[in-house]
Order: structure tokens, then sequence, then C-alpha cells
């Protein structure tokens, strides 16, 4: 991870911060700290998606197959930033 990734991450980390999100703000500050800034911003895009997914599978169950293989596929991949 390089400098300038974890100086943008701290300038997101403090942008949630000022607009009350300290949770978020402060798990991103540790992923910066711990150099694992690619795996926190996985993790929050799929937090972020998985209510907009549940309401896609909601209007057309045709579509789970196809969300649950994009699930899948962030998890791989968060999975591969952990170790």
């Amino acid at each position: 991870m390089t400098d300038e990734t974890k100086r943008k991450a701290n300038e997101v980390a403090d942008a949630l911060h000022a607009r009350g999100h300290e949770a978020p703000a402060e798990t991103l500050r540790a992923a910066a700290a711990a150099e694992r800034v690619e795996g926190a911003f996985l993790r929050g895009l799929r937090d972020a998606c998985q209510t907009v997914l549940t309401a896609i599978e909601a209007i057309d169950p045709v579509s789970a197959t196809m969300i649950d293989e994009l699930r899948l596929e962030v998890d791989k991949r968060l999975i591969q930033h952990r170790e």
C-alpha cells in the first residue's frame, strides 16, 4: 500500500467523522494503520450494496442467482485481502 493510499483513506475517514459516521471512520483509520485499506473499502462497498441487492431481489426474484454470484465474488476478494 502506498503513502498516497493511506493519505486518501485518512481523508475519507476525516470526511466520515465530520458527517457523524464515527464507527466507519475509525474502521477506515485502523485499516490504513494496518495497511489493509483495500479490504476495508471492499467490506464497506459490500455493506453499502447489501440493501440495494436485497431490494433488487425483492423486486425481481429471478435476479437472485446473479446477485449471489456478485456477493460471492466480493467475498472472495475480501478473503484474498485478508491473507
